[in-house]
């Protein structure tokens, strides 16, 4: 059963505003309506910030064994491992 619709209009749309529309929409293959649903959908269902960080602080911390400064270290060096050796240095670099 196909859902129900409705028609809804938005007046005083600026003309430059209603042809970035257009284009965006013909650029990903749309009609502007289905492009302006599928942003109206979209951006109803995101969690506004707020909402998101008063969620994250309720919840417990989460004790992984290992300081975020010490993820850092060890990401940054394994990085920086990598890009000597795609550029082939021989040398490690002061810190």
């Amino acid at each position: 059963m196909k859902p129900k619709t409705t028609d809804l209009q938005i007046r005083g749309i600026p003309v430059a505003t209603r042809d970035k529309i257009r284009r965006t929409a013909l650029s990903k293959g749309m009609s502007m309506s289905q492009y302006l649903i599928d942003l109206i959908d979209r951006e109803i269902e995101t969690v506004p910030l707020r909402e998101w960080l008063a969620m994250v602080r309720k919840q417990p911390p989460v004790d992984v064994g290992i300081s975020a400064a010490e993820v850092l270290k060890e990401v940054r060096d394994e990085r920086d491992a990598h890009w000597d050796e795609v550029f082939k240095l021989d040398t490690p670099r002061p810190r």
